[in-house]
């Protein structure tokens, strides 16, 4: 399903100036109108999947994009470049672990779990204040006095490869969850018949998680997970580029974005688009109540939000540790301001 199929790309007989990479979800759309309507003069937009976009944008093919912000850690080539990304402070509604019945005796259990970790996490917070790095350690630590949950009732994890951050923080959860022995055996499937028989739980990210809720017996959504563990908002993409200059566009960019989620939040009625898209059920996807989950700027509350998360996968090595730790120190400070400057 495409989002925004009838508004057109900029005309090919003009002159670039700028490349944007460009991902075609209902999140993005609000923004995507915005941008076309404001600054549609010398902006290219390259649409494809969040890992597309970022193959491109680590390539050099586009100069700037909303890319999935475990990238940040991930490519050491690519910088924040604006205050801005897509930020959910609780449900997300288009991010989330699908479950069947056959997974209902797990999904009681994960209630006290995730209340234990829950806990985990206020305690460090409480310790370390506003120190990611500490927190991450705390939590990954901690997390390993768990008592171990029996492997019979542990589905495996089918991973869409759309996300990038999405499925970072799928996995964080599973190791924090089950613990890094089990989440090998789930994720490698390096587990006997006779043992590993449930069906896998299910990453569904964009379109297509708002599309098949009505498949699952219960679904987890991952913004609400990861708020009820750290209290902070999850930052799912980041404006990214290599670090060249943009002549100017971040500002221009970054008012777009403001104007977006202004009105995507108070009047979302003007991004409907004339035909309602429908779910697998044949259901309105109800497009304005999902606007108003989602966010764009990033805060110094929201870049705490992403430090803890990259500083959790650092901890549990879902990402390389030496090239993300620069960042998180420079990145650090900006947390600790009242504002996040144009960066």
């Amino acid at each position: 399903m495409t989002s925004d199929v009838s508004f057109p790309l900029i005309p090919a007989n003009q002159s670039p100036r700028l490349n944007i990479g460009w991902i075609r979800y209902w999140n993005l759309h609000p923004f995507r109108r915005e941008l076309l309507r404001l600054t549609v003069d010398g902006v290219t937009l390259e649409e494809g999947t969040p890992a597309m976009v970022n193959s491109r944008l680590i390539s050099g093919q586009i100069n700037l994009a909303p890319a999935s912000s475990i990238c940040l850690a991930s490519s050491p080539e690519l910088e924040m470049a604006l205050p801005m990304g897509v930020v959910s402070d609780g449900p997300v509604m288009s991010v989330y672990l699908g479950f069947y019945r056959e997974h209902e005796e797990l999904l009681e259990k994960l209630i006290e779990r995730r209340q234990m970790l829950r806990d985990i996490a206020q305690h460090a917070r409480a310790l370390f204040r506003e120190d990611a790095r500490s927190i991450a350690r705390h939590i990954t630590q901690e997390a390993k006095k768990l008592p171990r949950l029996p492997l019979s009732l542990i589905p495996g994890l089918r991973i869409t490869p759309e996300s990038a951050s999405s499925a970072i923080l799928a996995k964080i959860l599973y190791k924090l969850w089950f613990g890094e022995h089990n989440y090998q055996l789930m994720v490698e499937r390096n587990v006997s018949e006779n043992v590993y028989t449930r069906a896998p739980a299910e990453l569904l990210i964009g379109d297509q998680a708002l599309c098949r809720k009505t498949k699952f017996y219960k679904i987890l959504d991952l913004g609400s997970l990861w708020k009820e563990m750290t209290g902070l908002p999850f930052v799912y993409a980041v404006w990214q580029s290599r670090g060249g200059c943009l002549n100017g566009w971040r500002r221009k960019i970054l008012n777009v974005g403001q104007v977006a989620e202004n009105r995507m939040q108070v009047e979302p009625a003007v991004y409907m688009p004339e035909i309602c898209p429908v779910d697998d059920a044949g259901c309105r996807i109800p497009l304005a109540e999902y606007w108003k989950c989602i966010y764009y700027e990033i805060g110094p509350r929201e870049l705490r939000g992403l430090l803890v998360f990259l500083c959790l996968a650092r901890a549990l090595g879902l990402v390389p540790g030496d090239k993300i730790l620069a960042k998180i120190v420079r990145w650090q400070d900006l947390s600790l301001r009242d504002s996040i400057p144009l960066l």
